[in-house]
Parts: structure tokens; sequence; C-alpha cells
């Protein structure tokens, strides 16, 4: 069983019902990024009909696959392309022009965000999508609002990509209005995690919970951290937060290759420490978007992120866009499978001192693993309304399985992120524990997964069916 989760971005090679079914075989989480795609019900692939599609595939698969979408944040993106690309030319000259105009020819990028125009000076140097492509600023034109621009670092460069400063911030602050209109409309269709760009602080979280409460969702939040500033008030971003991503495309352009490493070790460690959900993203097998098969260096760099002790691992344009979604998400997880043979001998002697606890269900969770990590435990059963209880038992990187039964269909596809978590469907129709734990025995040892005779461990609260009330554990042969 695969331990590390896998996300997928959607995007026009899945969208496909039959491909997007095969991907979601492997994928746990679908991703949706709102800076990519419409909410116009008038074009085929609009945000609302792609939702609807991923949960219609997850339910014929009878699979809790989660939703997890990214906020368009102030990123700062390029305009579309006639062609939808172009490619640029090492040594070439083309102009950047803000601009509302959303549509360009080949000859020139239009950018809307006028308020960063006078920030740029002449030898500055434009990156675009993650750095790949890289122009540096000749001159200027105040009254066309325009850059004159060598290409210094070449190549394909699509719509809507992202558009940065070399040693410069320019993006705004805070949650925009916009960002707070998308916010209700993802909570109006259900998904299960909303990604926030561009985190810097806890209130930018702060800021999105509030639009949430106002209208009465509970709707997990995940903090994209892509500045070296987050990086100073990380312990506050991952309490306010219920999960990291660490966006390396951005953060790298800051930090450099050198420390990136670094520091994807130490804010997935101080994630998990800080019991929230670490997420692993950016070109993990970029490669894959034109080849079948993925590079050493991307089959060792997911290797890496799984040994880190990520929740989960995920793909972008590779999915996206690229060639072959089915075969990288299957890469993906064959690799995952392969590192996590490795990763119990690296730590079961490691004990996680967490930062805090707060509850009874937490201390009911980790005295669980700890039994379990020194007896012969087969699994752990959680049975959870809310899915917390689960989520703590996942914080400790072990091989032993978490099996969440659930009645909720919220929960099930929440805590398809957390790591080493398999959730069930179970409506609790019985009143008697006696009941419910034969219940559990049927259903883990008629699905062969658990053999007669084995010792698990079984977390619960009482009476059933209360959010938070975990205050047992029993130890049983099933």
């Amino acid at each position: 069983m695969r331990r590390t989760k896998i996300i997928s971005t959607f995007g026009p090679s899945i969208a496909d019902s039959e491909i997007l079914k095969n991907v979601c075989e492997y994928a746990d989480v679908i991703r949706i990024n709102l800076a990519h795609g419409t909410w116009d019900e008038n074009e085929k692939y609009n945000h609302k009909k792609n939702i609807q599609q991923i949960r219609k595939i997850s339910k014929e698969l009878r699979k809790p696959v989660a939703i997890l979408v990214d906020l368009k944040g102030n990123k700062i993106r390029i305009s579309d392309f006639e062609n939808h690309m172009i490619d640029l030319v090492h040594g070439s000259e083309i102009n950047v022009v803000f601009t509302k105009e959303k549509k360009t020819n080949n000859y020139e990028i239009f950018i809307d965000a006028d308020y960063c125009f006078a920030q740029i000076e002449a030898g500055d140097r434009i990156l675009l999508d993650d750095g790949l492509i890289q122009l540096d600023v000749k001159s200027i034109d105040s009254n066309k609002k325009s850059l004159n621009c060598t290409v210094d670092k070449g190549g394909l460069l699509r719509s809507n990509k992202g558009f940065e400063v070399e040693n410069k911030i320019i993006h705004r602050s805070g949650l925009g209005e916009e960002d707070k209109k998308d916010i209700k409309r993802l909570a109006e269709l259900g998904v299960d995690w909303i990604a926030l760009s561009f985190v810097n602080e806890a209130s930018d979280v702060t800021q999105a919970r509030e639009v949430l409460t106002e209208i009465g969702s509970s709707i997990n939040l995940i903090a994209k951290i892509e500045r070296l500033q987050a990086l100073k008030q990380l312990f506050w971003i991952i309490k306010a937060s219920d999960g990291v991503m660490v966006a390396r495309g951005d953060l790298a352009l800051e930090s450099g290759p050198g420390e990136l490493t670094g520091l994807q070790k130490d804010i997935i460690k101080q994630t998990v420490k800080g019991k929230r959900i670490a997420i692993t993203a950016t070109q993990m097998m970029e490669s894959m978007i034109s080849n079948p098969t993925p590079t050493r260096a991307e089959m060792t760099d997911v290797s890496n992120a799984v040994l880190d002790g990520t929740d989960a691992v995920m793909l972008s344009a590779e999915t996206a866009i690229g060639k072959y979604p089915v075969e990288t998400v299957k890469a993906m997880h064959e690799v995952c499978e392969g590192a996590e043979t490795y990763q119990e001998s690296i730590t079961k002697n490691e004990e996680y001192k967490f930062s805090e606890i707060n509850n009874i269900d937490e201390s009911i969770a980790i005295s669980s693993m700890s039994i379990a990590r020194n007896m012969d435990i087969k699994a752990i059963v959680a049975l959870t309304e809310s899915g917390s209880t689960a989520l703590m038992l996942s914080r400790y990187r072990t091989n032993i399985p978490i099996y969440a039964f659930t009645r909720n269909q919220d929960t099930q596809r929440r805590v398809s992120l957390y790591r080493g978590v398999i959730s069930y469907q179970y409506p609790f129709l019985v009143d008697s524990m006696a009941e419910v734990i034969q219940d559990v025995r049927n259903e883990l040892v008629g699905s062969s997964i658990l053999k007669a005779g084995d010792l698990i461990v079984i977390t619960s609260g009482s009476p059933l069916r209360v959010s938070g009330g975990t205050n047992s554990l029993r130890l049983i042969h099933i």
C-alpha cells in the first residue's frame, strides 16, 4: 500500500473522462488551478463542470478522490497568446506591455499589472515560468508602459505563466476581491481544499478563513510557501492553516538552487511537527510532459520528498498539459512505493515532539501510535467524525496502515490527503461498540486486508457519532 499521497493537476490532457478515470486510479487528489481556465459556463471546460466531472468519476470508481483548488492569488501572470504559446530565441528582442488587453499576438507579451510597472528599471531581469525563461530589460517606454527586452534564456513560453522580477517583490499582499468571490463559489461547489498563493504571514490565511466562516463553510486551507519572507513567520502560518505546500518554483527564484533542498526539508519537518499536512510541489516529473518515462534525477527528487516525510507529492503541468498523464502518475506511484520501503528504517527511531497537545483525542492518537510501534500491531482503525484523530495518527511516519471509518463523505475525501490513511464509509447504524467492532472485523478480514487473529488498535469516542469525542483506545484480535 502506498502511503504518500499523489496530487494530479487537471487540464486539457486529462479532461477526457476515460483518461481522468485512469489518472484517478492512482491519484488521491485532483487539483484545479483557477489561474487557468474559466468560470464561464458557456465554455466547454469551465471550473464548475470540471469539479462536477471529478466528483462523477470518483463516484464511479467508488474512491474518495479529493479536490484541491488553487486560487489565482496576487501572482502576476502574462496574458494569452493567440496561438497559446510562443518560441523565444536567445538574443532576440521582445516587448513586455502593461495593458488590460487579454490576448496578444506573437510579437509582444501583455501583462495586466499596472501597479508594478513603476518598480521595474532598465537592467532588471524578468523571470517567466518559474525562471525557465529570462529576459533582460534594455529600455523602458513610460508613455506606452512597455519594456524593451532581450531574451537571455529562451524556449517555449505558454499563456498565463508567472511573471517575476529578479530580487524584487512586486506582488500585492492580502486576499483580493476576486479571490474572495472564488472562495464563495468553491464553498458552494463543496471542494475539499483551497490553496492560497504567496502567503507571507498568518493573517493572509486568516482573511480566507473569515470569508469561509461568514458563509458557514469549513473547507481546509493550504498555505503555499513561495517567499523567503514567509519563512520568518512559518510557525504562525502553519498554526493558522490546515496544511502547507512547498511551492518550489517561486521559492527557488528567491532562495537560489543551493538552499532549496534544505528549505524543503525544514518546511516539511516543521509542518508535520505542527500537526498539519505537507505537500511538495513543482517540476517533480517535468520531463514527462513530453517523455513517457521520468529521468533518474526526477525519481530521486520524488524519493527524497517521500523520505523527507511529505504527506503528498504533486504533479502540475505533467498531467495538466503533458502527453503522458497516465504514465506520469503511475510512475510517481511506483517511485513513492519504492522510497517507502526505506523510510521506515530511517524514521523508526525518530520521536516527534509535537508543538503542543490540545485535547484528549490527540493524546489518544499519540498513545495508539506509541503502542503500535512497540507491539506487533497490524493496523490502527480510527472511528472518526471529523478525521482529526486520523490526522494526528498520520503525523507519525511509520509503515503501520491507518484506516479511518467515517460516515461523512466530506471527511472521507479530506483524509485522502493524510499520509498513510485509507478511508472507509461506515454509516454507524448500530449503537453498541461490540457491533461496531464486528463490522470493522468483517470489512477488513472480508477484504483480505487483514487476517483473522491479527492484533489491531481501535480508537473511538463514547458516545459514538460525536465530532472531536475520541477518548478511548482498544487492542483487539480480529
